[in-house]
């Protein structure tokens, strides 16, 4: 649940990239999200934990009838690449961004 907190968060801030890429404060408190979903994303990769597995196994425990999967369980296979690509993309773009500002200040 988290995780999709800090995807909404991510967007957010880079559907506003143009207002906050000026505030240090607002680029830092950007980047957080980010990294929490690198960090996640990796786990999810590489822990004991299989989102699709699970989804489909509730799923199939709440519609016994039911024979086939919805569609929409295919982005249980790809969130945790999801999740690390946005992160890996918008920390770069925010640091990038953070980079810029302090070469500013001292220049």
């Amino acid at each position: 649940m988290f995780s999709l907190a800090s995807l909404i968060l991510v967007a957010v801030s880079a559907n506003f990239l143009s207002l906050i890429k000026e505030n240090k404060s607002l680029l830092y408190i950007s980047t957080i999200p980010c990294i929490y979903l690198v960090i996640y994303g990796i786990y999810l990769t590489l822990g004991p934990i299989d989102l699709y597995e699970d989804g489909s196994t509730n799923f199939f425990n709440e519609n016994p009838t039911e024979k086939e999967l919805p569609i929409v369980f295919i982005i249980l296979k790809l969130y945790q690449y999801i999740i690390i690509f946005v992160g890996l993309i918008f920390g770069y773009v925010f640091s990038k961004k953070l980079k810029e500002i302090k070469n500013n200040e001292r220049g």
